[in-house]
């Protein structure tokens, strides 16, 4: 018997390799050991007629006279240690290895390892020397196994057999819409939980001027495509280089990822015993720890990069400057002259300044053309050192927006870099800037996002359309941002939208108001935002920000960027930071500084920097909302940042309209209850109140249809008087406080009473609210009495009132309403079924009160 086998916790490479073995052994049994990952145990749920799989307990090894190894080299990943046991016991087993990972061993008879980009490859380049045919459903498996392990072709690790061997699928009936459809699948649990602990570990660091990005992580399971992260990382921070060490069960896992002008890695991996080319490599380590991986690959890289292009290597020299008693009309001329937008200013050979054509314009725009340059020029100047890299120059210019950098050496002037020499070296600006990526990954999911924007409502459509109108008009740059761009992309529009405005907001709002014809305008000058109202009760804001001269104009300009990304900086988190430009010739490219569209995909709230809680401490309460909204979860560093604002008494620095202004908001929210429990949970309430109060947010989320007031009277129902009157030191509305100051009475007195008889309920309970009467049978003490109480007032069919009391002869005044309760309780208690009934016990009871 011929027994297929592949590693443990199976990817689609691992399963079409061995689907691939079978078409080439068709006698043989495909086993497994374990669990494949999620993605693939779905889809061989699904198909399991298809794959006659069989785990290796039923395995009957004394008939196993050969295995058939793919995906791996290593028994041990394929098997447990019973079953590797079994192996090794086999007298003249024959063993046949298909792998593309990396191997510096002996290669043996029967050991096929090279490297490709998926070991599929290796096993269709078999089959079709063999001349094998294939249904259409191994075609589209063994073609879904090469797309996943290459990054649907666009890994560097991916080689043109890659390429070839879907080529050939194709031919045999792939049917590329399945592939897609498994492919577009999210990350697993634990290939997101490995991400972000790679992401919160990593940093840049600079080698020789090189900048290369490493993280590390440990897992104490075996997590699967590693190959996929190590590509994730790269997207997310923009790495020419990186290297991703990962501990997961008794090994460490060295991956290393390189492009454009990175260093190659498999130089580094092959110190570590690995292998792979100069774009991709990775290695195995028996017996390392991770902190000693991380120290040596440090040690390693220091001694093998190569020192890139320093900047006094593409500076421009020598460096026109100025005297700070320059007169500004001379400083124009030498700006026109020489065609510069700024100028360095040097006083006995020290850099004391730098003045820009903008700053020189204003001054002569206000008659100061014989003031000296010294009262205008700015002070405090980003400069570089000559013997940095490249590389640093650039991404100061991307994070400063300044086009010209002066350059020193023992504190004197040198040299000045410029973006044209920076792209000069680059050939045009071929060397991925901060912002190139940003920008190549909003275009990349540019037309899902028009098409979002084409299913919204017309009137959200027609307000989209106005704006866009209007800000090609102006000449202004206007993005929409904030939340309807993170509901959006979550595929829960709203309507409310948000305008920021690169140019003159209160300009934009007017024009837009007049464009729409409809609604009601008010400008706020003190906060310079706008806001336009609409019968409907929907709204839309505009805020504006300074409007400056851009240098370079653009799709989104650096300039434009650096402004915007101040705005998004201000926000709380990081799906709240992202914006959508509306100008016609971007429509739809979405601008996302701060990983919120990362971090919307795996279900997590950030902040933005470390004072978010700091400087607002109402964003611990949004961080709740948010995250039981859409069913996130706090981030690593945001949940420890709320650990250390709550410890450091921040919330002291709330005023009480704001925080019972958060709590409200919460109380409209769907998922209230679970709101409130993580307020518990983190010590928000307990911090707030200063005590541990006994919420009952638990009995609210049995519930989902319950009113505002009546969540909020169930939450509180477990308080005493002094606790309610804590908590009511909220700011609560007027209605509110009073309704659970008379739900707090009421459900004292019922407590207090022996017997919860239709009489004392009735007495308690008649006039008051449904929301009162609601929460008090979500008493587990008094449901069953008030749920009864409220059956029999179902029942009631009260016919007679006091007029009809008068025409029996009841007197005047406060005998009528005595009579009254009487028959309203015989009702209650079934003592009158019928009209009749009931006329005649009011005559009996006026007959008995008369004597």
């Amino acid at each position: 018997m011929i027994l297929i086998l592949a590693h443990r916790q199976m990817d689609f490479d691992a399963l079409a390799s061995m689907v691939a073995a079978k078409a080439l052994y068709p006698d043989s049994i495909l086993g497994i050991d374990g669990k494949p990952n999620t993605y693939v145990q779905d889809y061989i749920t699904l198909a399991k007629d298809s794959l006659p799989l069989t785990k290796l307990k039923d395995v009957s090894w004394s008939s196993v006279h050969k295995v058939v190894l793919v995906d791996t080299h290593d028994f041990s990943r394929a098997a447990g240690l019973k079953e590797v046991e079994e192996l090794r016991q086999l007298e003249s087993l024959e063993v046949e290895i298909y792998d593309h990972h990396p191997y510096s061993g002996p290669i043996s008879p029967g050991m096929h390892i090279e490297n490709t980009g998926a070991c599929t490859t290796l096993l269709v380049e078999q089959i079709q020397i063999n001349k094998v045919s294939l249904s259409s459903f191994e075609a589209t498996l063994l073609a879904l196994g090469i797309y996943e392990d290459t990054g649907s072709l666009l890994f560097d690790s991916t080689t043109v057999r890659d390429v070839r061997a879907i080529a050939y699928l194709l031919e045999q009936g792939a049917n590329l819409s399945v592939v897609s459809d498994y492919l577009r699948k999210p990350l697993t649990d634990e290939q997101k939980v490995l991400l972000q602990e790679l992401l919160d570990h990593g940093q840049t660091e600079l080698f020789e001027g090189v900048p290369i990005y490493i993280s590390f992580a440990v897992s104490s399971d075996y997590v699967g495509g590693l190959a996929l992260l190590a590509h994730r990382v790269g997207e997310m921070e923009g790495a020419e280089t990186l290297f991703l060490v990962v501990g997961m069960e008794n090994r460490v896992y060295l991956v290393g990822r390189s492009r454009g002008r990175g260093i190659p890695v498999n130089l580094i991996a092959q110190v570590f015993g690995g292998a792979g080319h100069a774009k991709a490599a990775s290695a195995t380590l028996k017996n390392k720890t991770v902190q000693e991986t991380v120290v040596k690959l440090q040690e390693e890289i220091k001694q093998r990069v190569r020192s890139p292009h320093l900047v006094h290597d593409i500076m421009s020299y020598p460096v026109k400057s100025v005297a700070p008693e320059m007169k500004l009309k001379d400083v124009q001329q030498i700006l026109l002259r020489y065609g510069h937008t700024g100028v360095p200013v040097v006083e006995e050979g020290k850099l004391v300044g730098i003045i820009s054509r903008r700053d020189v314009d204003k001054g002569l725009k206000h008659g100061l053309e014989h003031a000296p340059v010294k009262g205008f020029m700015t002070k405090e100047v980003v400069t570089v050192d000559g013997n940095a890299g490249w590389e640093e120059v650039q991404q100061l210019m991307v994070q400063e927006d300044i086009g010209r950098i002066p350059v020193l050496e023992d504190n004197q002037l040198v040299g000045i870099v410029s973006r044209s020499d920076v792209l000069r070296l680059i050939h045009g600006g071929s060397v991925p800037t901060e912002t190139n990526l940003t920008r190549d990954r909003s275009l990349a999911m540019r037309q899902d996002i028009l098409n979002l924007l084409g299913n919204l409502p017309k009137k959200t459509r027609d307000l989209l359309k106005a704006g866009q109108k209007v800000a090609d008009t102006l000449g202004y740059s206007v993005f929409i941002i904030g939340g309807f761009v993170r509901d959006l992309l979550l595929l829960t529009p709203t309507q409310d939208l948000d305008f920021v405005v690169e140019g003159n907001g209160h300009a934009f709002a007017q024009a837009l108001f007049e464009e729409l014809g409809s609604g009601q305008l008010t400008l706020h000058e003190q906060f310079g935002t706008a806001r336009i109202e609409f019968p409907d009760e929907t709204h839309l804001d505009v805020a504006g920000t300074r409007w400056e001269y851009y240098e370079y104009p653009g799709a989104l300009p650096q300039v434009e960027e650096s402004r915007l990304r101040d705005d998004l900086f201000r926000r709380d988190f990081t799906i709240n930071a992202m914006a959508l430009a509306i100008n016609s010739e971007h429509y739809g490219e979405l601008v996302d500084f701060y990983g919120g569209l990362r971090d919307l995909k795996q279900g997590e709230i950030r902040f933005i920097h470390h004072l978010s809680f700091i400087e607002d401490p109402t964003r611990i309460l949004r961080a709740i909302r948010f995250a039981e909204r859409y069913g996130f979860q706090l981030s690593k560093e945001t949940l420890e940042g709320v650990e250390t604002a709550l410890k450091a008494g921040v919330l002291k620095k709330v005023s009480i309209e704001r925080f019972t202004q958060e709590i409200l908001l919460m109380l409209h929210e769907k998922h209230f209850p679970k709101m409130g429990e993580s307020l518990v949970e983190l010590g928000v309430f307990e911090e707030w109140f200063g005590e541990k109060l006994p919420w009952n947010f638990a009995r609210v989320a049995e519930n989902e249809n319950l009113t505002l007031e009546e969540r909020w009277l169930i939450s509180v129902s477990n308080f005493n008087f002094q606790e309610t009157e804590q908590v009511l030191g909220l700011k609560l509305t007027k209605e509110l406080r009073k309704e659970t100051l008379k739900f707090k009475e009421i459900q004292a007195i019922l407590y207090a009473q022996p017997s919860l008889s239709l009489a004392v309920l009735d007495q308690q309970l008649v006039g008051v609210s449904q929301e009162i009467r609601s929460a008090l049978k979500w008493d587990p003490v008094l449901n069953e009495a008030v749920s009864s109480y409220e059956e029999a007032v179902a029942q009631l069919k009260l016919g007679v009132n006091g007029k009809v009391l008068l025409q029996f002869g009841v007197p005047k005044g406060p005998e009528i309403g005595n009579v009254l309760k009487e028959v309203r309780l015989a009702w209650l208690e079934q003592r009158i079924h019928t009209s009749a009934e009931e006329k005649e016990f009011v005559l009996r009871l006026i007959e008995q009160r008369r004597k």
